[in-house]
């Protein structure tokens, strides 16, 4: 029978002690933040941005908003940021659950991400999005009418985001036509992706 020097069981017991008390730690939920201010900063930026391109400005929509509050809760919860959900299905799915297609003519979504480790403002989000050719195509588009906007912040954001403190915004656009009327729009209160336009 082999014995373990003592040292050496202590060394052993207290590394197992470590990966045992990591993987609790990992378990926790992650404490997530709306920061509804951040929001309407970048809504703003969003349309003073297409008024100085000639276009629409774009209204709140409950729908959009709620999809995209889902999602970047749901990046900064599972550590992963990809327009893709969680469970892997595309993100023309994940929107569709809220901002529904059915009862009308048409209807397309399309959506920007941004994530950053410390701080992130509406200025340094919109530059960003609009130093990219896909993101500035989604933002200055002119068929959206609509948009959700949601930024998220955690203190210590798991997976890809290392444990960081770590701020994620999503962006979804939008537009419905024909059959039923959209209701009222809601008052208006660096690494980025960004999709094309799912019609």
């Amino acid at each position: 029978m082999t014995r373990v020097p003592a040292v050496a069981a202590v060394l052993l017991a207290l590394v197992a002690s470590l990966a045992g008390q990591a993987r609790a730690a990992d378990a926790r939920p992650v404490a997530v933040v709306r920061v509804q201010a951040l929001d309407q900063a970048i809504l703003i930026r969003l349309n003073e941005t297409r008024a100085e391109h000639g276009l629409r400005p774009l209204v709140l929509s409950r729908a959009l908003d709620d999809a995209a509050a889902s999602h970047s809760r749901s990046m900064l919860q599972n550590g992963f940021f990809a327009h893709e959900s969680s469970d892997g299905s595309a993100f023309s799915v994940r929107i569709k659950r809220f901002y529904r297609p059915a009862g009308y003519a048409s209807w397309s979504t399309g959506e920007n991400l941004i994530y950053r480790t410390g701080q992130l403002n509406a200025d340094t989000a919109v530059k960003t999005w609009l130093a990219s050719p896909e993101h500035r195509r989604n933002m200055l588009d002119p068929a959206w009418r609509e948009v959700g906007i949601a930024s998220m912040h955690a203190s210590s954001a798991r997976g890809q985001f290392g444990g960081e403190p770590t701020w994620v915004v999503t962006m979804d656009f939008g537009v419905r036509t024909g059959g039923k009327s959209v209701g009222k729009p809601m008052p208006t209160p660096t690494r980025a992706l960004a999709t094309k336009p799912t019609r």
